[in-house]
């Protein structure tokens, strides 16, 4: 799949319906892809310290490589990045994906030549889907929150960056050649000088295609316009990039001679932001047709809350499931979180959630799971992860054939306990969509801490807006409703006093950039950020300003 953005439709199907040949023998592409790892690696340090050369099956595989967490690969890949070769795989690396995790232990995941190349046929697979379903997806500019693809070198020479920046790479030239902003300027370093420049630029065009992770970074986007909009204006009619933001002087020069007063522009804003009273991407990006982000596990709440801006047209399009260690899916439509597994890139194993961390677990391969139930994921990649436990959990949403569609739930162990009622992220997050949908109410971002002195749940709330104490005591009342329906051991302690009332926090504007600005100063990207929302510990409880408890038992009538 090469420069599929230029494709005509037929030309697209039969492209994708190749692609998808792989579905039809799971089983197969599965096994031949573990055989051509453990061949290829044989006589790495890792392939003789685990007996590559002897093993002839899946069952084999299992019986001499463990399923491992990171904290047991990484002196093998602390090996690699130090410049050691032959230890993971028998292809140098060349480059790293680094991220801290959600534990904060900093990891850099290696990324051969066929790592590259499976994330390429991953992308160019996701793009000509998405335009077989929104034809009109690239008829303007793509507008994309990203990272720069590489951060600094190792001291052995070999660069390193976050996955998200390579995106920019991955994709089809036609497409790269689409964007609404340069390269460099995923390379300023100050978060809101970032933001405000690539809206500089995007605001000249008409963008139909929006990408990024985390979708409540284009609410931060989107909020950053409105509440700049004059200075973005008078930039755009004057032809100019505005001193008050921290612009690398290479970026600023170059951005500087792509830029020519643009006087039309500037009024079509003004008058857009006069008539709604807010500069909306609704009214200067009038063809949007797909925003791409996140919309399983708990970013998947904040995706609705971007129809407010930018209104009812478009669709949304999951990005698949990824992480620094690859990505691992790829969407089959617009509008949900489900997705098909990317047989091509890793050797897939699943362990049932009840299972995970027993001695005798189940462990399944992808053609052999079911619907409707949740697993642990365990990856061996062309990267040098064997059987690596990567601490995610997804659910089986369908099987089409032999071939699983999944979504992300959350990360394994994201679980809290009080009395034994075991309460999950997907508990909480069901819970919170049915008590705020019927209200109208719209959050920036929300916490569910499980307090255990207090053997209670305590649930805080960062509104877009002023809400009234009858409001707010409505919403607590329908989330503690729904958590018991989502929850039977939720409701039995509850009901039998061993759970105390929930409460309700309301917390000051500016929380959740608090919790972000907290996150970017321990060195991490923004794409890295996804905010914990089940919690053992709140974050900046300093900045609450009201709250509501509930004292009856919950009732699910």
């Amino acid at each position: 799949m090469t420069d599929i953005a230029t494709l005509s439709k037929p030309v697209l199907q039969r492209a994708f319906a190749q692609f998808m040949r792989q579905y039809e023998t799971v089983r197969e592409t599965q096994s031949a892809l573990l055989d051509e790892i453990v061949r290829r690696n044989s006589g790495t340090a890792f392939g003789r310290d685990h007996g590559f050369r002897d093993i002839k099956a899946v069952a084999d595989f299992r019986r001499n490589v463990p399923v491992r967490q990171w904290t047991e690969l990484s002196p093998y890949a602390d090996r690699v990045v130090a410049g050691e070769q032959q230890v993971l795989t028998a292809d140098p690396p060349v480059m790293y994906h680094w991220t801290s995790g959600t534990t904060g232990t900093p990891k850099m995941i290696p990324v051969t030549r066929a790592c590259g190349a499976a994330t390429s046929t991953t992308l160019r697979a996701w793009l000509c889907k998405a335009l077989l379903d929104n034809p009109k997806l690239l008829k303007g500019r793509a507008f994309a929150l990203l990272n720069a693809g590489v951060d600094a070198y190792t001291d052995a020479g070999i660069p390193y960056g976050s996955i998200s920046g390579n995106f920019y790479f991955r994709m089809p030239r036609l497409m790269r050649q689409a964007y609404s902003n340069s390269y460099d300027v995923y390379h300023i370093e100050d978060l809101a000088s970032r933001h405000y420049t690539l809206l500089r630029f995007a605001l000249e065009h008409d963008c139909s295609f929006l990408m990024s992770g985390n979708p409540a970074g284009f609410r931060a986007i989107f909020e950053l316009g409105d509440r700049m909009s004059e200075l973005l204006i008078r930039d755009i009619h004057d032809g100019t990039l505005s001193n008050r933001f921290k612009v690398p002087a290479h970026v600023r020069a170059a951005a500087i001679s792509d830029l020519n007063p643009n006087p039309a522009r500037a009024r079509k804003l003004a008058k857009a932001k006069e008539q709604s009273g807010r500069l909306r991407p609704a009214d200067y990006w009038p063809n949007l047709q797909v925003i791409a982000c996140w919309l399983g596990g708990s970013m998947g709440h904040f995706a609705p809350a971007l129809r407010d801006w930018a209104g009812e047209a478009f669709h949304y399009r999951d990005i698949g499931y990824m992480a620094s260690e690859g990505v691992f899916s790829i969407p089959l439509d617009n509008d949900t979180p489900d997705s098909m597994l990317a047989l091509h890139s890793s050797v897939f194993e699943f362990i049932p959630e009840a299972e995970f961390g027993r001695p005798d677990s189940t462990v399944l391969m992808a053609h052999e799971l079911e619907a409707g139930q949740n697993y642990q994921v365990v990856l061996t990649t062309t990267g040098g992860l064997y059987r690596y436990a990567i601490n995610d959990v997804v659910r089986v949403s369908e099987m089409r054939g032999n071939a699983p569609l999944i979504r992300f739930l959350y990360k394994g162990g994201n679980v809290q306990n009080l009395q034994g009622e075991m309460v999950s992220v997907d508990h909480v997050m069901a819970a919170l969509n049915a008590a705020i949908g019927p209200l109208g109410v719209t959050l920036r971002h929300f916490q569910v801490l499980a307090d255990l002195p207090a053997r209670r749940y305590v649930l805080h709330l960062e509104p877009t807006e002023t809400l009234s104490h009858e409001t707010l005591t409505a919403l607590l009342t329908v989330f503690e409703q729904e958590l018991a329906r989502q929850n039977v051991n939720y409701e039995y302690f509850r009901a039998h006093g061993y759970l105390k009332p929930p409460r309700l926090r309301v917390m000051r504007e500016g929380w959740y950039a608090r919790i972000m600005a907290d996150h970017l100063s321990g060195g991490r990207t923004e794409a890295q950020f996804k905010p914990w929302v089940l919690v053992s510990k709140a974050q900046h409880i300093d900045m609450q300003v009201d709250e509501v408890t509930l004292a009856s038992s919950p009732s699910t009538h």
